[in-house]
């Protein structure tokens, strides 16, 4: 993050290199798309602004964010904004293509643009469906649409259950095997795969890159009337560099579970996650519910959600934390929604919660966020 002479916070220079390359990238689909018909282009994106109100530690969405409102500065435009592009081919009646890339806040100050997904998928039938390559990992209800702003309610999802697993893809194998009983559907997903990921420590410094290895798990949805419901598992090896020589392996396990009820008028739902990192961190644990109700074009929301640890070794950092959000969600124009949200969060007596360069006292502090985001697609 730079600093403009007057010390108001800029894009970092990656930020603004990041748009031309994805509009690039959109401008070569829909020249595609007028040359050929296989091919089909979408894209999304946030542009946001979120102020706190304490000086006591800077708020960051995902483990990649380096800095944040707060301690860093009081207005905040890198937090929630983001840029993505896709290009998908229908090469054949079996088999499509698709390549997604995402320019978003990262852990080397940047807004570099990265592959989300680039896999090819084949359909031996409607209902069961091989892919390989880059693929979103199927861990939670918005897993697909955790970034599309558009897509969802909030501004942001729960850190208290989305940065406990900070990876959004895998490199590697995934199989869908869709089946139907009277009204309901049964999606079963088994993937397998690994990556990459650089994240921050809580000085909001980069961290050496932590290899995730041998990952592996499936995940299950059942959809009937309104309601959906969502289980999933994951294993894998996640390698650690100490510094000074000291590589760690460290068994990974998470489990999360979901649902979710939208009759259309309003909606209700909740998730629950366990991640265990044994020596690393404590088993970390966080749920949320949500419920809002739509008003034409408005639809106005409330979220509770809460992350609290277990078998706390002596030396470990905890993530326990409170928060409490109200919001407004306008849906101005086709394409476009606007999105005002206010979040109260409670870091628990002796944790510093999510929060990073955290100053004495802020586990005995109340902070109080506002946010503000323009979501759309194209």
């Amino acid at each position: 993050m730079k600093k403009m002479n007057n010390g108001k916070p800029r894009l970092h220079d990656g930020a603004v290199k990041a748009l031309p390359l994805a509009l690039m990238l959109a401008m070569g689909a829909v020249h595609a798309q007028d040359a050929d018909s296989m091919f089909s282009y979408s894209g999304f994106g946030t542009v946001g602004a979120t102020h706190s109100s304490s000086k006591k530690g800077d708020y960051v969405s995902t483990l990649y964010q380096p800095s944040g409102p707060g301690v860093s500065r009081s207005w905040d435009i890198n937090t929630d904004t983001k840029l993505g592009a896709q290009v998908s081919a229908r090469i054949s009646d079996q088999l499509t293509a698709v390549v997604q890339l995402v320019s978003a806040a990262r852990s080397d100050n940047t807004f570099e643009p990265r592959f989300e997904w680039a896999n090819l998928q084949y359909a031996f039938t409607p209902d069961f469906k091989v892919r390989v390559g880059r693929t979103a990992l199927a861990t939670f209800l918005a897993s697909d649409t955790r970034l599309v702003g558009y897509a969802n309610p909030w501004i942001r999802p729960p850190v208290e259950i989305y940065s406990d697993t900070p990876m959004t893809n895998l490199d590697g194998v995934d199989l869908t095997y869709r089946s139907r009983f009277g009204g309901v559907i049964n999606t079963l997903q088994l993937f397998t795969g690994r990556t990459d990921i650089k994240t921050i420590d809580g000085a909001g410094q980069e961290l050496p890159t932590n290899k995730i290895r041998r990952a592996r798990g499936l995940a299950n949805s059942v959809e009937f009337g309104a309601w959906t419901v969502r289980a999933s598992y994951m294993q894998s090896t996640v390698t650690f560099d100490l510094g000074g020589g000291t590589i760690l392996d460290v068994a990974q396990r998470s489990v999360a579970t979901g649902a979710s009820y939208d009759p259309g008028t309003w909606f209700v739902q909740g998730e629950y996650t366990s991640v265990k990192l044994p020596g690393i961190t404590p088993t970390v644990k966080g749920a949320y519910v949500m419920g809002g109700y739509r008003l034409g074009n408005f639809t106005p929301y409330a979220i509770h959600a809460r992350s609290w640890s277990t078998n706390v070794d002596v030396g470990l950092t905890t993530y326990d934390q409170r928060t409490d959000t109200l919001g407004v969600r306008w849906d101005a124009m086709k394409n476009i929604a606007v999105k005002l949200q206010f979040d109260q969060i409670r870091p628990v007596t002796g944790s510093a919660g999510y929060f990073i360069r955290a100053r004495p006292g802020l586990d005995s502090s109340n902070f109080r966020l506002l946010g503000l985001a323009v979501d759309f697609v194209f």
